[in-house]
């Protein structure tokens, strides 16, 4: 097979596609965890590392509502729609979009650098004067970013809208080992701005690896700058709610941000390197099957198949809850070992890692729930309607923010609430505990987030069957359950065998654990019949050149003549 129709291989099998996004996705966050030890060892959870994350927030907020807001879900369906009529028509709003959104993307970020330090005071109070401006010159050197992630993000699109996901999820990975590069070896010539220089550099690979693959497609970037282009109106009119819903969810995080600088010093780095490890399985697993169905469900509803629609979607759901379930039981069982193994050395210290595995065990929580809104959004996306996602995500964000600040009030109160917290996350004799009420906001907000886009799911589309996917929660979760107590069990045999103090020892009780868990997970998840298991093994079991050369990378007949 010819390297090229690899890397531009056209995909018509969801699993397949989520099985190599998936791939992809994991040796991306497998980078994110490296980079984020790095940070650990080299920083601690200290000021260098509040810095880094407070700055990195304005520049996200921007790409977060310029183009997740809109690209993410109405760029596809409509480019589907203009290419079903004319090709050339499909390329030229290819270039409109392009060319309005990268001169949009400057102008706000010029703007956005000029204000950076009123920006810094907005989302950081906490922050004295010399940590606001170092905060200030990270950011605006990070605002570069934008703009290249915004590039390649709606070139991503068009690649996603011919089912070629090959060099889309590849992008990730380009962008991580950016970030690494920055940290490893631009730190030391350019001090602490070196680690948004990397953020530049990553963005830049972001973008670079996936021209090859859109230009083979047969696109040239023309620049039109033609704001009265239907297709780009129709873009902009879809996607307001959508970017209402996204700034709503931004400002929680700015928030959280804010209410983090108050805490204590490091209080911010606890939250996002918690968050940045509860996110590898949501990453790996739901966006991946969020991403590779969204094109089938857009597909299937403008052919009027609301059947395949459908059956699409309940695969989906049961999917990502099989692999999701068991993650977030093992995420709060072994939290301990691995935050000590992921970030635990260095400048790193013991409380840090205590504050930071109690915060991802609250949000592991609500993992299934943050697993599934993506694709209940997506799902909406597809039926073209976006109101009733971002009215449903603007409203859980608010209460993420209220819940933020009650929490926060309940835990420095030091009552009931404070004592029974602190007994389950085995953190009642640390100073800073309180920077748990932020994870626990954000969790308790997901789950009725998940809930209200599933009742508000079954109004919209009257014959969604729930009956298609209770069997098989009940079936994963009495899995998941025998699981947990394997992998508990794992945890206190080994603990007396090994070494407790040691990398190594912690090393050994964490994988022996993980491997008792997994083989109990997958011989109760064959003795109860789970179909998704049945597909996994199905996937998984055959020969390696057809796993590669047939099922991830599946070439028509006529590619292979060109």
């Amino acid at each position: 097979m010819k390297w090229r129709n690899i890397f531009n291989a056209e995909f018509d099998v969801i699993f397949s596609a989520a099985l190599m996004i998936g791939f992809f996705s994991f040796l991306s966050k497998a980078l994110g965890i490296l980079r984020n030890r790095i940070f650990a060892g080299e920083f601690g959870a200290g000021d260098t590392m509040d810095i880094y994350f407070a700055a990195f927030l304005i520049p996200d907020f921007l790409y977060s509502l310029l183009i997740l807001g809109i690209l993410s879900s109405v760029f596809i369906p409509v480019f589907a729609e203009y290419e079903a009529r004319n090709k050339e028509e499909a390329w030229r709003l290819a270039n409109v979009v392009l060319t309005v959104f990268c001169t949009v993307f400057a102008v706000c970020a010029a703007v956005a650098a000029v204000f950076a330090p009123v920006l810094v005071a907005l989302v950081a109070p906490g922050f004295d004067g010399e940590k606001q401006a170092q905060t200030a010159l990270l950011m605006r050197i990070m605002f570069l970013s934008p703009m290249l992630l915004g590039a390649s993000n709606i070139i991503g699109n068009m690649l996603q809208a011919r089912r070629r996901f090959f060099t889309f999820a590849l992008a990730p990975v380009m962008y991580n080992i950016g970030i690494i590069i920055g940290a490893l070896f631009l730190v030391k010539p350019f001090g602490v701005a070196g680690l948004a220089v990397g953020v530049v550099l990553g963005a830049l690979l972001h973008f670079l690896i996936q021209i090859p693959a859109v230009v083979q497609l047969g696109f040239s970037f023309k620049p039109e700058f033609t704001i009265r282009h239907p297709g780009l109106i129709k873009i902009a009119w879809l996607s307001l709610p959508r970017t209402v819903g996204l700034v709503a969810n931004q400002l929680n995080f700015v928030v959280v941000t804010a209410i983090a600088s108050t805490v204590a010093s490091g209080s911010i780095a606890v939250f996002y390197f918690a968050n940045d490890l509860q996110f590898v399985p949501i990453s790996i697993v739901a966006l991946s099957f969020a991403s590779a169905v969204f094109p089938f469900l857009a597909a299937s509803y403008a052919k009027g198949e609301m059947d395949a629609f459908l059956n699409k979607l309940y695969d989906a759901i049961n999917q990502i809850l099989y692999f999701v379930i068991p993650i977030s039981l093992f995420l709060i069982l072994m939290r301990a070992q691995l935050v000590r193994v992921l970030l635990g050395y260095g400048q790193f210290s013991w409380e840090d890692t205590r504050l930071t595995a109690a915060a991802v065990g609250a949000f592991a929580i609500s993992i299934f729930a943050q697993s599934l809104v993506p694709l209940f959004s997506r799902a909406f996306y597809a039926l073209q309607d976006t109101k009733t996602p971002v009215v449903i995500n603007i409203a859980s964000t608010a209460l993420a923010a209220l819940l933020s600040f009650y929490f926060l009030h309940l835990m420095t109160a030091g009552g009931d609430f404070a004592r029974v917290v602190g007994a389950i996350f085995k953190v009642s004799d640390l100073a800073h505990a309180s920077i748990l009420a932020l994870p626990l906001a954000f969790s308790s907000a997901s789950v009725i987030n998940l809930l209200a886009l599933y009742f508000a799911f079954m109004v919209r589309v009257e014959n969604f069957d729930s009956s298609r996917i209770v069997p098989s929660l009940f079936k994963i979760n009495l899995a998941a359950s025998c699981m947990a107590v394997a992998v508990y069990g794992a945890l206190h045999i080994v603990a007396e065998w090994v070494n407790m103090q040691t990398f190594v020892g912690v090393f050994m009780q964490g994988g022996f654990a993980l491997v008792a868990g997994a083989v109990v997970y997958g011989t109760a998840s064959h003795m109860l019949r789970i179909p998704e298991f049945a597909s996994v093994v199905q996937s998984f079991s055959l020969p390696v050149k057809r796993i590669f050369l047939s099922r991830i990378f599946p070439v028509s007949s006529s590619e292979e003549k060109q």
